[in-house]
């Protein structure tokens, strides 16, 4: 188990040379937290056992402390807490997903090595009237750098490869057909090459 510490600041303030300086001493962190499932929408949180009322961060419903601590787990530590909220959303989400999810922002997902010069064409595999080779070479690089990723990223891809638009949409569903792209629930696709 993590040990939790907290800085706590003592009143005295060392003055050096016109820099304001605050003495600190490390203690552990034992305050308890109480983690509990929100009863409108599932989500697992924590609360102090000082505070009063506790709004749920996803659908905004107030939670009384009073009722919460009768049916919650009582940790020590704000890091045991999280580590606690950051478990019990995992499990939520294997058992409603049926995998572990990938807990990104859509603004995470970018292009971090993008070509620095243009593509040549004896870079990439013989070109066919279809563009069904060449989606599939996209399709291997796609997936050396994420595992699971939203359609704006196929697409830019896709556009530094010179795939058209319109031709795209004919590849994903021909891949999709086929099982070799996946589109997840959460409308983010799974190659399966």
């Amino acid at each position: 188990m993590k040990k939790n510490y907290i800085l706590l600041l003592s009143p005295s303030w060392k003055v050096k040379k016109g820099d304001i300086m605050e003495e600190g001493v490390w203690k552990r962190d034992e305050t308890p937290y109480h983690i509990f499932q929100c009863s409108k929408c599932g989500q697992y949180q924590y609360v102090k056992s000082t505070q009063r009322i506790k709004k749920c961060l996803r659908c905004g419903r107030q939670h009384q402390v009073v009722q919460i601590k009768k049916e919650s787990e009582i940790v020590n530590g704000i890091t045991n807490a999280v580590d606690i909220v950051k478990q019990r959303q995992n499990e939520l989400a294997v058992k409603e997903l049926g995998y572990h999810p990938e807990f990104r922002a859509f603004g995470d997902f970018n292009i971090g090595q993008k070509p620095k010069k243009k593509i040549e064409k004896k870079d990439l595999p013989s070109i066919e009237a279809d563009y069904t080779n060449l989606f599939q070479y996209v399709l291997k690089k796609l997936s050396e750098f994420y595992s699971f990723f939203p359609l704006y990223i196929l697409e830019m891809f896709a556009e530094n490869y010179g795939i058209p638009s319109a031709e795209l949409k004919l590849l994903i569903t021909n891949f999709r057909n086929q099982g070799l792209l996946i589109k997840l629930k959460d409308s983010t696709y799974k190659i399966s090459l």
